[in-house]
């Protein structure tokens, strides 16, 4: 494993040349293009009448119906400007999607920078990311937006990690603005709020940023009751313990789904709540590596203890693997296997949700997750550099 390691990190860093980088980025939009035509039943029932109904509802006017009852407005605007443009949907729809996802590599390349102060990372990053299997099944096949969150997110950290906490704060509420997904992050900042690396006060601007998000669609309008619940509607759209993610909730029937619920949001803030304040001690000395680790456990550990989950919440769990793994320069399975999992769950997604078992992706997933947590545990024994002080 050592050595599969060492050949990964020496094709993947320095000794390639920067244009390789930038051959294998156009051979990702090359792939993403023949995916392009591709319709999938996200496309056909949810976007493309949308886009539809906002043509004949006079389009920003169309806000005031509300047709996006499991979408934050943030997304809709995107699509009236689509449908305003008057270009072909579905291409624009993964357009757009895509470009939010090279956004989201960049910043995972200057993540990656910020320890070793080499450009050529961004290269890497930008031509990596978009090849993960779940990130370009996301865009360029199912149309999907997790793009969007994810790359404010990722900027979030960024910024955190670089100490600009106002900045982070903004990019946490543009992606709080785009999905609920982004609180999978919370444990992360969390605990970061705890060490005082971001106050409370900070997080003010989260609330103003959603409601500048919903301001548009409110005066056009749009009920302010629906816009303020729309989480509260997200996750109760479906009924579903889970909904082919392999976590927990696979081993317990639906009919409890009610009680349920609401025990694993409570078990879920409980468990969060006493890492976080273990975290907080003076006896954990985080580093960089730590940080990078931490919010790579929290995109992986969150959605498993958590009801509702759906194929597509590991999406950040994916990218941050990538950097954990070029920050850490160990266990390549992790991420490997975060991925693996995930893909499983996308394909588990289409016509073979009927074949394919969910119980092999469940304890892939908790023997990683054991792993992660291990690991992270023994590597505070380590003397580390690049500490945060």
């Amino acid at each position: 494993m050592k050595s599969l390691h060492t050949n990964i990190v020496y094709c993947f860093s320095f000794r390639q040349k920067t244009y390789f980088w930038i051959a294998l980025i156009f051979v990702g939009i090359l792939v993403k293009l023949i995916l392009f035509p591709f319709k999938t039943g996200d496309y056909e029932f949810f976007l493309l009448p949308w886009v539809n109904f906002i043509k004949e509802h006079a389009y920003f006017s169309s806000l005031q119906y509300h047709f996006y009852s499991s979408y934050l407005p943030s997304y809709v605007y995107i699509l009236i400007l689509i449908a305003k443009i008057g270009l072909n949907p579905l291409y624009s729809i993964k357009t757009v999607s895509i470009l939010f996802e090279y956004l989201l590599a960049f910043f995972i390349g200057k993540t990656i920078c910020l320890k070793y102060n080499n450009k050529q990372f961004i290269w890497i990053s930008l031509a990596i990311i978009p090849l993960i299997p779940t990130v370009l099944a996301n865009s360029a096949y199912f149309s999907q937006c997790d793009s969007i969150y994810a790359a404010f997110a990722v900027g979030s950290i960024y910024f955190l990690l670089k100490r600009q906490p106002w900045i982070s704060a903004l990019f946490w509420g543009l992606a709080c603005a785009v999905k609920m997904q982004t609180f999978l992050l919370l444990p992360f900042f969390f605990v970061m709020m705890l060490r005082k690396h971001i106050l409370p006060y900070h997080f003010l601007i989260v609330p103003a940023v959603y409601f500048l998000s919903i301001l548009p669609a409110f005066l056009m309008g749009d009920s302010l009751d629906k816009l303020f619940t729309i989480y509260i509607a997200q996750a109760n759209h479906y009924k579903h313990l889970t909904m082919n993610f392999p976590n927990l909730y696979i081993w317990i029937s639906n009919d409890y789904y009610e009680i349920v619920k609401y025990i694993g949001l409570v078990v879920t803030s409980l468990i969060t709540l006493t890492v976080g304040i273990l975290l907080s001690r003076k006896k954990y000395e985080f580093t960089f590596d730590h940080w990078i680790q931490f919010a790579f456990l929290s995109a992986v550990a969150t959605p498993f203890l958590l009801p509702g989950m759906h194929e597509r919440y590991m999406y950040l769990g994916d990218v941050l693997g990538v950097l954990y793994f070029f920050i850490a320069r160990k266990n390549v399975g992790f991420p490997a296997g975060v991925i693996l999992v995930s893909l499983y769950s996308y394909i588990r997604c289409s016509r073979y949700h009927d074949i394919l078992p969910q119980a092999p992706a469940f304890f892939l997933y908790l023997f990683i997750l054991i792993g992660m947590i291990w690991d992270f545990k023994q590597s505070f024994k380590k003397t580390q550099q690049y500490a945060i002080k």
